[in-house]
């Protein structure tokens, strides 16, 4: 057996490649390395233009030259590479994360804002005004569009001097880490005339130099562009949750106003910090044998915890015009419901409690 695998051996001949043979294949691989290397050297140029290309073309529609302070000025948030970053795109982070959950303590409180008011202060074209467009807020969460106001032509809101456009936003809480950006892109409908741009540009709180010294405070920012100056009133607090709300009216009838603010734990309350959540002379009349769901302008605050949210209800239904202030202790976490009676009357308030947080 061993002498016929020796002859089996023997009789195999040695396999050579010819020196030709072995530079060919090693030129071969080379050559197709480097066309690989320049396919994806060129693969790469071609998706670096588009992103350039992409990118650029947002950048041009935004700088625009505004006549009133005759310069170049950015209109809408910029700080974002829009190859890749949507800049219509509307947030889809929802209120009341953290509603239920059990970690409350191991979570920290992040700072926020509250959107007052947007009026305009000053008109070139004098008052009244016929307004429409949008007012957008991006905060330090995901810098996406939050509307604050948001009409289109056809349903323009009527203003006259110092007017405040009717807000119907955030429907969450604002997370304030660095900055929130609040986009103003408003224009005018005019008769026998094309709708001219009225009020556009960009505000910033500024949410790195914050005084700690006061949980809550309210400031404004100013903005003067094309025809307008337009005045951003808001506060800004301190280790914040979100207080989010629904008011039903469970009996009776109601007609009139409701407003919410932060108070000081003495139920003090600074009526520069309230908002009108809710006016029946342009939200429409409630009756509790509908739904029973009135219809709020805005359904969020944020608030720290050393504070209170107060609400505030004038009911003029029935011929009578009681008024009736109640307030709640914030949390972190969790559900409140009451249910109050004001006038003719009576309304069952269900308060929804929730940490926020910067992180996706």
């Amino acid at each position: 057996m061993a002498q016929v695998e020796e002859e089996e051996v023997m009789d195999m001949e040695p396999l050579f490649f010819s020196e030709a043979y072995v530079e060919k294949m090693v030129a071969d691989a080379e050559e197709e390395r480097c066309r690989r290397e320049e396919e994806e050297k060129m693969r790469k140029e071609k998706e670096y233009r588009q992103r350039r290309e992409a990118h650029e073309a947002v950048m041009d529609s935004i700088i625009q030259h505004d006549p009133k302070v005759e310069r170049d000025v950015y209109t809408r948030f910029f700080l974002r590479d829009f190859s890749v970053f949507d800049i219509d795109e509307e947030s889809s982070v929802p209120p009341m994360r953290y509603t239920d959950s059990i970690y409350q303590y191991e979570f920290g409180l992040e700072d926020s804002a509250n959107i007052l008011s947007v009026s305009i202060v000053s008109s070139d074209v004098g008052f009244p005004v016929n307004v429409y467009g949008r007012v957008i807020a991006r905060d330090s969460i995901d810098y996406k569009c939050i509307y604050l106001f948001h009409r289109n032509r056809d349903d323009c809101q009527r203003l006259n001097k110092d007017g405040m456009l009717i807000l119907t936003g955030p429907y969450r809480g604002l997370v304030l880490v660095d900055f929130i950006y609040l986009e103003i892109d408003l224009k005018i409908r005019e008769e026998g005339v094309p709708d001219r741009p009225f009020s556009k540009g960009l505000i910033s709180i500024d949410g790195r130099v914050l005084s700690r010294e006061k949980d809550v405070m309210v400031r404004s920012e100013t903005l003067e562009s094309w025809l307008s100056t337009t005045e951003v009133r808001f506060t800004t607090v301190l280790n914040a949750v979100e207080c989010s709300f629904e008011i039903k009216l469970i009996e009776g009838l109601f007609k009139g106003n409701i407003t919410v603010g932060i108070a000081d734990k003495a139920r003090k309350l600074d009526n520069e910090q309230t908002i009108v959540i809710h006016d029946s002379t342009a939200d429409g009349v409630v009756t509790s044998d509908e739904s029973g769901v009135i219809k709020l302008r805005r359904s969020v605050i944020t608030i720290c915890l050393e504070r209170n949210v107060m609400f505030c209800i004038n009911n003029e239904a029935a011929g009578v015009c009681p008024e009736r202030t109640f307030d709640f202790t914030p949390r972190r976490t969790g559900v409140d419901e009451e249910k109050i009676t004001c006038g003719a009357g009576e309304f069952g308030f269900r308060i929804v409690w929730s940490l926020m947080d910067f992180r996706l």
